[in-house]
């Protein structure tokens, strides 16, 4: 009888808790190239969410009588659109849908998001020096043991 071999997995990232929601960002290396790339991502969403959104007649001058109910939902949902595309490619699919259950505030969401950014970096540089500082005592124990074998 053979025993099973068990190797755990530490998943690389940290929560982030958005009012009462709590979400995952993954800061794994792959994960960091589209985290970087958050913009650009949110903008190809954006154009999806306007081609959808063409069909309505924005007024060149926004007036109160110029404004109609399908007008003001075509750009709020154009707006919600991208809002969502951020929330959703920084910390997952569905993450938006979560966050925007618990708080159906678009404009509260897109100001955490200022937040959100501002916090992520600040744990991104905690986690690089930390990297540095252990990559850089792995050479270094790497090195004493090559010194002490060329004596």
């Amino acid at each position: 009888m053979s025993k099973d071999i068990q190797i755990d997995i530490k998943r690389t990232g940290f929560p982030v808790k958005v009012g009462k929601v709590e979400l995952w960002f993954d800061s794994s290396f792959e994960n960091l190239r589209r985290y970087f790339n958050v913009d650009e991502l949110a903008k190809d969403k954006l154009k999806v969410a306007e081609e959808k959104a063409k069909h309505i007649h924005f007024p060149e001058e926004i007036t109160v009588e110029s404004l109609d109910e399908k007008t003001v939902d075509a750009a709020f949902d154009v707006n919600k659109e991208f809002i969502a595309a951020q929330y959703d490619i920084i910390f997952g699919d569905g993450s938006f849908r979560k966050i925007y259950t618990e708080y159906p505030d678009i404009l509260a969401l897109e100001k955490a998001l200022e937040v959100v950014g501002a916090a992520i970096a600040h744990r991104l540089e905690e986690q690089e020096a930390s990297r540095s500082k252990e990559a850089k005592k792995k050479q270094n124990e790497y090195l004493n043991k090559k010194a002490k074998k060329s004596r």
